[in-house]
């Protein structure tokens, strides 16, 4: 067979373009055509290639043309070739690290001699483009080169490769070496670095950069600490959304975008009014930042929430405690939350500052119903709200019904009423004790019930006792002391929900600091809230901003899911 004819350099680019689309036909022919045209028209082969490259990056024929730019080395050139966009050279690069692992280790080497070199201006404006891809692919862990990068005279180049270096390296010691460089670009990469790296050392370290006098340097350190969970960064970027310089200003706005924290919006909406245009548009994009993710979240998981307030000295100090229990829906995940995930307004204000302390779950726990049976049980919606419960109920907690007759047609201190309630492990027969009808073992009333549950049976009691009880009304006695001894000394908790007011019954609450909320119209979210209090694994403490306020609405905002919860706060 005869050598192919040699094409004619202003023949080159059609040529090409005919050999890459019809490339399926014979690849091998044509595999060997492209690569004759690179050896013996270069630059016209090159011009071509990039043309072809800008709209063609899937087909058999463009993936052979990217293999000839890297065999050629003609890669670098084409990365930072300003004829591709920089989305584009972004996407050749991943793709060339496809074809061959040791791409980023060429390009590295290149970047280091060039930028080494006595290049000009423009061959330096291209190593940047470079640089910043390089960024996107690898660390410097594959790219020690870079190291020499730090070397050249141009603090974005320098910048850049601090980026890369400290991100592969995730070393603190190295990171804050670099925050003594006098150019804020290289500091600023430097915090950068260390974002996702979450030990003591870089937690202080970013909590030192978050004071530097840039807004570049200040930002970066305030949006890693915020994505490692830190909530003492929320009021640091209130006072900086109000700082005097308006580049910190914007800073503060670009910071709250990137969280996608909803509880910024009312911030970013004042700041539509700052006199610094820069400000205003900053602060305009990220309210569309944050609304995009709040979008993005209504498709996630929809979790459960419920919490309730701990009453005691610290309210004389100003203080407010609450417990917060969060599950899944279906009761099989409990969600692992960072405090920056969760967001408070006490009587409508903002609560900024606060802290938060994560606890384990109870190993095992169990939990007496007190409810009334009557001779609808089944469809109660007390006795509804405890079914929905079995949702949530794990394997190893223990469940008991401790019914009592809305009548009190019978006295108490029958023989039945010491015996403690059957244990309920399996959750068919614990949802069964709640459709019986009464019977002469069923307490006279809800006094009654409650001293029957803190008695000792023939069971054993697993973990804590828990008391969730429900009264349609008025409980038509007052009980004695011996009955608040009686749970004190027990140590078991008492959640009590009662159908109206009921001041015999809250006066009892009070006396020994139990949980007692009025339920109308709402039974059964409030009754199946009393349960998932049990599960609470979160502890919320902060300093009353409306002293006056009558509840706290907590909201959870993270990745994977999000709810809510409106919380009553005792006087």
């Amino acid at each position: 067979m005869g050598s192919e004819p040699v094409i004619p350099d202003y023949l080159c680019g059609a040529v090409l373009v005919s050999l890459v689309e019809g490339f399926g036909s014979n690849p091998s022919r044509h595999e060997r055509l492209i690569s004759d045209l690179s050896d013996n028209c270069r630059e016209p082969f090159y011009d071509a290639a990039i043309q072809i490259l800008q709209s063609d990056r899937d087909s058999r024929g463009a993936r052979f043309l990217l293999s000839v730019l890297i065999s050629r080395n003609l890669l670098f050139r084409a990365l930072s070739d300003p004829a591709l966009e920089r989305g584009q050279a972004l996407t050749l690069a991943r793709m060339a690290l496809e074809m061959d692992p040791q791409t980023d280790i060429a390009l590295a080497k290149s970047l280091a001699e060039l930028v080494l070199s006595d290049a000009d201006q423009a061959a330096l404006g291209n190593a940047a483009r470079v640089i910043e891809i390089l960024g996107e692919i690898s660390n410097s862990a594959r790219v020690p080169s870079l190291m020499r990068v730090l070397r050249n005279a141009s603090p974005y180049l320098r910048s850049k490769a601090v980026l890369i270096i400290g991100r592969g390296s995730q070393s603190v010691g190295w990171v804050k070496s670099k925050l003594a460089e006098g150019d804020p670009r290289v500091r600023a990469n430097a915090v950068q670095s260390l974002w996702g790296v979450d030990s003591g050392e870089a937690r202080e370290l970013l909590r030192f950069a978050a004071h530097d006098d840039n807004n570049r340097v200040a930002g970066n350190a305030v949006l890693g600490l915020y994505r490692l969970g830190d909530c003492s960064v929320i009021p640091e970027l209130a006072r900086m959304a109000d700082h005097e310089s308006s580049l910190f200003r914007s800073t503060a706005a670009w910071v709250m975008g990137e969280t996608g924290d909803p509880r910024f919006a009312e911030l970013l909406g004042r700041m539509l009014a700052d006199p610094d245009a820069k400000v205003r548009k900053r602060a305009f994009t990220s309210i569309a930042r944050i609304k995009a993710a709040a979008a993005h979240n209504a498709h996630t998981g929809n979790w459960l929430v419920s919490g309730y307030h701990l009453a005691g000295n610290r309210a004389r100090s100003g203080q407010r405690r609450v417990h917060v229990a969060v599950v899944s829906s279906d009761g099989r995940e409990y969600p692992a939350l960072l405090p920056a995930h969760f967001s408070l307004r006490e009587g409508g204000q903002a609560v900024l500052s606060y802290k938060v302390v994560e606890r384990p779950l109870p190993d095992a726990m169990s939990v007496t119903f007190v409810l009334p049976r009557c001779s609808a049980s089944e469809s109660a919606p007390w006795n509804q709200a405890a079914l929905k419960c079995l949702e949530w109920k794990r394997p190893m907690d223990a469940w008991y019904a401790a019914p009592y007759l809305l009548s009190g047609a019978r006295e108490p201190g029958s023989q039945a009423e010491s015996e403690l309630p059957p244990l309920r492990i399996e959750s068919p027969p614990a949802a069964a004790a709640f459709a019986n009808e009464p019977d002469q073992n069923d307490s006279a009333d809800v006094w009654s019930a409650i001293w029957r549950s803190l008695r000792p049976g023939v069971e054993t009691v697993r973990g804590k006792r828990h008391l969730i009880v429900f009264t349609p009304a008025d409980t038509a006695r007052f009980t004695g002391y011996a009955l608040s001894a009686a749970i004190l000394s027990s140590r078991a908790s008492l959640q009590v929900i009662s159908g109206g007011a009921n001041p015999h019954m809250e006066a009892f609450c009070r006396r020994i600091s139990a949980s007692f909320q009025i339920a109308d119209s709402a039974i059964e979210t409030i009754l199946t809230r009393a349960y998932l209090n049990l599960l609470a694994r979160y502890e919320i403490s902060y300093r009353r901003v409306r002293p006056e306020a009558t509840c706290l609405r907590i909201r959870i905002h993270a990745p994977a899911g999000s709810g809510e919860v409106t919380i009553p706060l005792a006087g």
